[in-house]
């Protein structure tokens, strides 16, 4: 199947400081860009960090590409130099530390309009109703750094036990260079981090889904990333959620 694509371009200014001001809400595409791929109605992969969450760009693109499922991938929205990122997931801005914490977390008019973008596209690549979403991110947290986090709605303790099985059965025929990394997947395994109910407004969308965090000391590395794409791509493919 032919991918149908829809792009809204921008460049990045500087999302804080006082030497411009903030965009209306309906300028978001100065701040980002957004991707639009048609697939298998009813199954969408979402990256909406593509820019700050290192490798989460190029995972979402080869599981989507994997399922033959819709996706919608978002860059920008990240000022590297104050580290401020408009959430897109979520109407909230926040300044995020080395390690991934939240330093401050507030809401605004362009948070709120990119929001609405997000949600508006996941469901026109739904193409109906969205019966499973998958999105995507990656993490700077030290108590992360190896495993694989899936926090869950919508799922049972079963469908949690296929995903984490193909994942290790996956991951077992890696080559010996690449690092081995475990999953934990909620409810079958405590989930304290993401937590995709609350951090994603497409949570209330989708009948089933998920969030799916990796180490980004993993991730960075393109030859892990590309292994672990492949990885996440079959264990997804096999747990079959919908």
């Amino acid at each position: 199947m032919v991918d149908r694509r829809h792009f809204l371009l921008a460049s990045l200014p500087a999302l804080g400081g006082a030497a411009s001001a903030a965009p209306e809400p309906g300028d978001i595409d100065q701040l980002g860009k957004f991707e639009l791929v048609l697939g298998r109605p009813g199954v969408v992969v979402g990256v909406p960090h593509g820019t700050p969450d290192v490798g989460s760009l190029d995972i979402g693109r080869i599981v989507r590409e994997r399922l033959g499922a819709g996706g919608v991938f978002v860059t920008g929205f990240w000022d590297r130099a104050t580290r401020e990122r408009i959430n897109v997931n979520r109407p909230t801005e926040q300044i995020i530390g080395a390690n991934s914490q939240v330093v401050r977390q507030w809401p605004s008019d362009r948070a709120v309009a990119a929001n609405a973008h997000y949600d508006a596209l996941v469901k026109q690549a739904a193409q109906g109703r969205l019966e499973v979403f998958y999105e995507m991110h990656s993490n700077s947290r030290p108590e992360f750094a190896g495993s694989v986090e899936v926090s869950t709605l919508g799922l049972g303790r079963d469908d949690a036990a296929r995903l984490k099985a193909a994942f290790e059965a996956a991951r077992d025929r890696l080559a010996a260079d690449v690092p081995r990394l475990v999953m934990h997947v909620s409810p079958l395994d405590k989930v304290s981090y993401p937590n995709y109910g609350a951090a994603s407004t497409i949570s209330k969308l989708s009948r089933r889904g998920c969030a799916i965090e990796g180490p980004g000391r993993v991730l960075a590395n393109r030859t892990w990333r590309l292994a672990y794409a492949g990885c996440l791509g079959e264990a997804i493919a096999v747990a079959n959620w919908g």
